[in-house]
């Protein structure tokens, strides 16, 4: 499927670089080798080389449904959040990609490319200790962004990458900052839920795991309040769902 460019990149696979050096002088593409890697709700995601470095392209294209001026003002918007909170996570020690160019006019983040796989593809593939200690990994990086009012939004198993023994935290597009308890229980529910759907032979395992990590993070007294709001908010979803059964069986 053909993709119409924002014009900052189709500006930048003409531009060059120069390298000035003791060596001599180097001239390279200022963005190279773009490749579509997947489209969402909101954005393309684009892998390519930028300044030679492999790089995530992330474009907040317009939404041709809404009013111009709202959609472009929703879409600058979540970009800058989106930029500066992956700053900020960096900054706190969280393992993310690391933003190399942001254009808000355009709504469009150049950010390193992490090599490595989704811990979704690697759960049932490595060995339950290391599965434990990356899952562990996880729950101690979102503690880590919760002491901070990080709220990723999108916590599943498909926005991890494990490289090796490191483990990356990715995609916040859907992040924001608050201090709500439920709002960071939510957050640990959708994680919960991408367990139990897609690696439910190592639900128990992974959740311990994770809870442990957490604990590291936030203390036990911090964690044990953000997991009763999380058992609150699935007793709810629980109910609802019972209701709504019920409500079939009449009909």
């Amino acid at each position: 499927m053909e993709i119409e460019l924002p014009e900052i990149v189709r500006e930048m696979l003409g531009e060059e670089y120069v390298v000035v050096s003791r060596s001599g002088i180097s001239i390279g593409k200022m963005l190279d080798s773009v490749e579509l890697l997947s489209m969402g709700a909101e954005a393309y995601i684009f892998k390519a080389k930028f300044m030679g470095v492999d790089a995530i392209v992330k474009w907040r294209f317009p939404k041709p449904y809404m009013p111009k001026e709202l959609d472009n003002q929703l879409r600058r918007y979540r970009t800058e959040l989106e930029a500066k909170i992956i700053w900020k996570a960096l900054s706190i020690g969280v393992k993310v990609p690391i933003p190399l160019f942001t254009d808000l006019e355009d709504c469009l983040i150049i950010m390193t490319y992490v090599n490595g796989e989704n811990l979704r593809d690697v759960v049932g593939v490595i060995d339950n200790e290391k599965l434990c200690n990356l899952t562990r990994t996880v729950g101690f990086y979102t503690g880590v962004l919760h002491k901070n009012n990080i709220v990723h939004g999108d916590l599943t198993t498909s926005n991890v990458i494990v490289d090796r023994d490191d483990v990356y935290i990715i995609d916040f597009g859907l992040s924001t900052i608050s201090k709500r308890v439920e709002d960071k229980a939510i957050d640990i529910h959708i994680f919960f839920r991408s367990v139990e759907s897609a690696h439910s032979r190592f639900e128990e395992l992974m959740k311990r795991c994770f809870v442990d990590g957490y604990k590291d993070a936030v203390g036990e007294d911090a964690a044990n309040r953000v997991l009763k709001t999380v058992r609150n908010i699935r007793l709810r979803g629980r109910y609802i769902a019972e209701r709504k059964l019920r409500s079939e069986w009449i009909l």
